[in-house]
């Protein structure tokens, strides 16, 4: 086994959206030519067709967060909406909005009350409860390498054993999921000219760069009204988008290190993260409102010249060419605005990891046993969304209006794009919210004319930071009768206590032993760590300490 091997249950962060609701007709097909005639002494039968009967749908769903300003059009606007429900011949209702604490609330509030959608989307802890709590169908008749053709092209079916639940049906899907990561924490270059500061390339660097961002007008409007870092707690948690984190050794929620398995946010070592945290907010280096902030409420401040440092996974995000990107919207209001990557760790082995299952889809008992049509037509759809035809649609428009296909090549025509999508609300990053911006998956290569020399140096800086494999994609699931979310509910609590309340990390051994006791921390890590020791087989890690 490697040294370390690395991996993350990242999260996704919050902004709400409705969306409209709009029915087509589908065509009836014509009755089979062989068909015998009545004879004239029967009743008139009706021809007989195989036209499904329309149903009305609706799918629960998150965007990420660069599609967190995304609206719905009209529905004569909406392409997609109308190819979904004259192709199927449904009713489509997109419940969606940006995933993170409030989304959960939602789909908890919404289950609680007997309120289930045909079909909907949330993390692995969430489906672990709704899994145990037996809320959800068995979907082995839907999700199958027959039915659903086209998803197996996304997930492998080792994959979707490993992530079932020990001891519970198939009860999980896996949304299809990004491979390849593109993590990077972005800044204004045009700021570190004008200060005669160079990129980052160590801790120490990015912490003085925070701090002439803030103190020494790099925007030259004689004001004080910058800072050097900003991120969104949503009023919940201290996200992993802190340099600090890495800093001190913790890439994502978890890891394994020398043979052991290491819980990141409650390891002993989290006392210097929060205290280095603590450290440049009482400096005031960083955005005082980051906390409070709903994702994308920090990237809304570095769009408007606020910001001069922020973290993001979208590899798009500083591209000119790209419509709605962090470097778009920025040079629309300060024309000189320039954000490029950079790795402050370059000594580390990895900043990010690879792709893995996170994410699940899943059903409701009570909808597949009192609407069994509703779900196979629901996976229908999915399929669809994940065949070159969906795929094309939901990621690129229409052929011959928004982009030209020759073969496996895809073309994009941007003007055309940005004035039906981009410009209209970017309306389509909501019905991505089954398939990743990964068409080689589907094998076909996207040309977009609008990336220019500079966004290929970027695209090229991005894919080259280092990653690290994660674990196989197996479900960690806290032993029976323990609850990992109480555990975690807790746990954000303290870690907002020290850095607000006490001004200190000197209290964490201690807030760790209560986690690891009261709230049965050991006990649920070292079943973590038996699970990995039953998917690794070989080399067996040392108990969890």
């Amino acid at each position: 086994m490697k040294k370390s091997l690395l991996t993350v249950l990242a999260a996704l962060s919050v902004v709400t959206a409705a969306c409209s609701n709009n029915g087509n007709t589908a065509e009836t097909n014509e009755p089979p030519a062989n068909a015998e005639p009545a004879a004239s002494s029967d009743p008139v039968k009706e021809p007989e067709t195989d036209e499904k009967p329309k149903l009305s749908l609706r799918f629960m769903t998150p965007v990420g967060s660069a599609s967190a300003n995304a609206t719905l059009p009209a529905a004569d606007k909406d392409f997609v909406k109308q190819a979904i429900e004259e192709k199927f011949n449904v009713d489509l209702k997109l419940d969606y909005m940006v995933g993170g604490e409030d989304y959960k609330n939602k789909m908890n509030v919404q289950l609680a009350g007997g309120d289930i959608p045909d079909i909907f989307i949330g993390d692995g802890a969430a489906s672990q409860k709704y899994a145990t709590d037996g809320l959800l169908a068995d979907l082995t008749p839907y999700l199958n390498e027959q039915t659903t053709p086209n998803y197996f092209k996304w997930v492998r079916q080792q994959e979707l054993d490993s992530y079932q639940l020990k001891g519970m049906n198939f009860n999980r899907g896996i949304l299809p999921f990004m491979r390849n990561q593109y993590p990077a924490w972005y800044v204004r270059q045009d700021w570190l000219d004008k200060l005669n500061l160079k990129a980052p390339t160590s801790y120490d660097e990015m912490i003085e760069v925070m701090r002439q961002f803030t103190n020494n007008d790099p925007d030259g409007n004689g004001k004080k009204d910058t800072y050097g870092f900003s991120t969104s707690g949503n009023g919940a948690s201290v996200p992993l988008e802190f340099p600090q984190w890495l800093a001190n050794g913790f890439v994502a929620d978890f890891q394994i290190v020398d043979n052991k398995f290491v819980d990141n946010r409650t390891d002993l070592g989290v006392q210097k993260v929060i205290q280095d945290i603590i450290d440049i907010n009482n400096e005031g280096i960083i955005d005082p409102d980051w906390f409070l902030s709903k994702t994308p409420g920090h990237l809304d401040k570095a769009a408007q010249g606020k910001i001069g440092i922020f973290f993001s996974g979208d590899q798009n995000v500083a591209l000119e060419g790209a419509p709605n990107s962090m470097q778009a919207r920025t040079k629309a209001l300060i024309p000189e605005a320039n954000w490029q990557p950079f790795n402050p760790f370059p000594d580390k082995p990895a900043i990010w990891k690879y792709g893995v299952p996170e994410t699940s889809i899943m059903v409701g008992a009570a909808v597949a046993e009192k609407k069994p049509e509703n779900i196979q037509r629901s996976f229908e759809i999915l399929n669809w969304l994940a065949g070159e035809e969906g795929y094309l649609l939901t990621h690129y428009g229409q052929e011959g209006k928004h982009y030209t296909k020759e073969g496996n090549t895809i073309t994009l025509i941007p003007e055309a794009y940005d004035a039906d999508i981009a410009n209209a609300g970017n309306w389509l990053g909501i019905y991505r919210f089954f398939t990743p911006e990964e068409p080689s998956v589907l094998g076909l290569d996207v040309i977009d004319p609008r990336v220019s020399p500079r966004d290929q140096a970027i695209l090229k800086t991005v894919a080259s930071f280092p990653k690290h494999d994660a674990l196989p994609p197996i479900t960690l699931a806290p032993p029976e009768g323990m609850n990992i979310g109480d555990l975690r509910k807790e746990m954000n609590k303290l870690h907002i206590k020290m850095i607000f309340e006490d001004k200190s990390a000197d209290k964490w051994p201690q807030y760790r032993e209560e986690l690891m006791t009261k709230f049965k921390g050991r006990e649920i890590f070292q079943g973590y760590t038996d699970q990995i020791n039953s998917a690794l087989k070989d080399n067996p890690l040392d108990a969890f300490q």
